[in-house]
């Protein structure tokens, strides 16, 4: 994949967590295609990071996302691409979330957290590695980059 010329663009994301399981899915018609992910996108113009994240789960999963807690910021060289991102752990409570955005998502689920599908969107990899190890800041550095099969 060709990279993308200009200036990095801001991701940002929200993974749920119930029980010991995460809820993925699987990434299709964009970046990061065929590897598991959760909800997000591009910050707005002047919208914040959580309400980025709020609009990103309704739009894609269907469910509305009450307290979140950040978890860590990255700079990702991936894809042919270049993001800053931003993840939160959100709660939503007893909500089932849903493909609301079909082409997006191929398939998805609950993963015990000590069993994930791989490949993980690399986003995705940070959010759960911040999740496990409370490191909040993923440089970017090669020597950084998680092995996402991609």
């Amino acid at each position: 994949m060709a990279p993308d010329v200009g200036m990095p663009q801001v991701g940002v994301g929200v993974v749920f967590v119930r029980e010991g399981k995460v809820f993925l899915a699987k990434r299709q018609g964009s970046h990061g295609e065929d590897t598991w992910a959760s909800a997000g996108g591009h910050l707005e113009w002047e919208e914040s990071l959580e309400d980025c994240a709020r609009r990103e789960a309704l739009e894609e999963l269907g469910v509305t996302v009450g307290e979140m807690r950040f978890l860590c910021i990255s700079n990702i060289l991936a894809y042919g691409k270049h993001y800053v991102d931003v993840e939160f752990l959100g709660d939503i409570g007893s909500q089932e979330p849903r493909l609301a955005e079909p082409e997006a998502f191929s398939e998805s689920g609950w993963f015990p957290l000590d069993d994930l599908p791989q490949p993980l969107f690399q986003a995705v990899w940070y959010a759960l590695d911040s999740l496990r190890t409370a490191c909040y800041y993923y440089p970017g550095s090669p020597s950084s980059a998680p092995d996402t099969g991609q």
